[in-house]
């Protein structure tokens, strides 16, 4: 069912997720080097203390405390997916390690072709992977279908997800599950 209003599309999908770190710069680098994220560009710099944008500013628009103030974000492309938006505040925030007992979003998955390697890479920059990885389960189980989670270094908790496999849909479903296509590069914008 397309979700659309006067034969136009209203909802394409997800196009990024926001997340607060302690260290813009480390959580940058963890993205960079651990999953080969690009950044597409920084409107706050760390760096430039002359950028930062005032909580009394954001407030209106999203509820940002108005006692804060954002003294980095920058917007990153990781693979073929939606992008990652980081965001560095003072008073800094204290990193909170997120667990699926937690109400709200607790995690985001990343489809991978190769779960060890991209394990042994988020390792290599800091993150705990937990036991893995695990073959999927109920609707999810196929041969090489494999999940695999992790904690980065700044408390988010992500899972890697490989279905090579078709997966089962409940009945009465009227969609299947959007799987990344192979990361296709796009010319830069100018």
């Amino acid at each position: 069912m397309m979700n659309t209003v006067g034969g136009q599309m209203t909802i394409r999908g997800i196009e990024h997720i926001g997340i607060t770190v302690t260290s813009l710069p480390d959580a940058e680098r963890f993205f960079i080097k651990a999953l080969d994220a690009s950044v597409l560009y920084r409107i706050v710099p760390p760096e430039d203390s002359g950028a930062d944008v005032g909580g009394e500013e954001m407030h209106p628009l999203n509820g940002f405390p108005a006692e804060m103030k954002v003294t980095g974000l920058a917007m990153l492309r990781l693979a073929n997916g939606c992008n990652v938006e980081l965001f560095q505040t003072e008073p800094a925030t204290e990193n909170i390690k997120a667990t699926p007992g937690q109400a709200g979003i607790n995690h985001f998955s990343l489809y991978v072709d190769d779960i060890h390697s991209t394990a042994e890479k988020m390792r290599e920059q800091g993150a705990k992977m937990f036991d893995g990885p695990n073959d999927c389960f109920a609707q999810e189980e196929g041969k090489g279908n494999q999940t695999w989670f992790g904690m980065t270094p700044f408390g988010v908790l992500i899972e890697l997800i490989t279905l090579p496999s078709k997966i089962q849909y409940d009945a009465g479903a009227t969609q299947s599950r959007w799987i990344p296509a192979p990361e296709q590069r796009l010319p830069y914008c100018s």
